[in-house]
C-alpha cells in the first residue's frame, strides 16, 4: 500500500483486477480502514483490539451485538479537541492526566450508577453497550469516548458535565 495525501491506494495486491469482485471490495475497504484506523487514538484503538478479542470469544448473540455497537461507537467517533481538565492540574494530554481522568470519570459513573439503584447489566441494557465495558469504565481500565459518555449520561438522566468535568 502507498498513501498520497490521506487516502491509501492499492498497488500490486496480487493483481487486484484479477481477484473476484466481493474481495477486490473487501480488500479497497480494508486499505481504506486502515488508513482511518491510524487516525483514531491509540487508546481506542486499544480499545477497538479488546473487543474484537472478545468478539472471537463470545457466541452469546445479545454480547456479540453490544461488542459490535462498541466498535462501530470507537471507529466512528469525531475528532475532539483537548481542553485544560480541572482535576489538580493535570493535563489529560498527558498519560498520567489521562489516568486520572479515566479513575474520575470511572468513579463518577458507579457512584451516578449507585444512585440510581442500578446495576451494571441494567446501566449496559440501558446503552446498549456490554456489561463488561462499563465495568472496565468504571475501573478506568479504558478511557471512555464522549459518545459513550453521552449514552451513559442518558442512561442515568444526568447531563454529562456530571460524569466529565471537561465536557461542555
Amino acid at each position: 500500500m502507498m498513501r498520497t495525501q490521506g487516502s491509501v491506494l492499492v498497488r500490486d495486491v496480487g493483481k487486484i483486477d484479477s481477484l473476484p469482485a466481493n474481495a477486490k471490495s473487501a480488500v479497497l475497504a480494508l486499505s481504506i480502514f486502515i488508513d482511518h484506523l491510524e487516525s483514531i487514538p491509540p487508546m481506542d484503538q486499544e480499545d477497538l483490539f479488546d473487543l474484537l478479542q472478545e468478539l472471537r470469544k463470545t457466541t452469546d448473540e445479545e454480547e456479540v451485538a453490544s461488542i459490535r455497537r462498541a466498535m462501530v461507537e470507537i471507529v466512528s467517533q469525531v475528532p475532539v479537541t483537548v481542553k485544560r481538565m480541572p482535576l489538580a492540574g493535570v493535563a489529560k494530554s498527558t498519560p498520567e492526566g489521562l489516568k486520572k481522568w479515566s479513575r474520575h470519570v470511572g468513579a463518577r459513573i458507579k457512584e451516578l450508577r449507585v444512585k440510581a439503584k442500578l446495576t451494571q447489566e441494567e446501566l449496559a441494557a440501558k446503552t446498549g453497550l456490554p456489561q463488561s465495558h462499563i465495568s472496565r469504565l468504571e475501573h478506568a481500565e479504558h478511557s471512555a469516548t464522549n459518545m459513550t459518555l453521552e449514552k451513559i449520561a442518558r442512561a442515568l438522566g444526568v447531563e454529562i458535565g456530571k460524569i466529565d468535568p471537561c465536557s461542555d
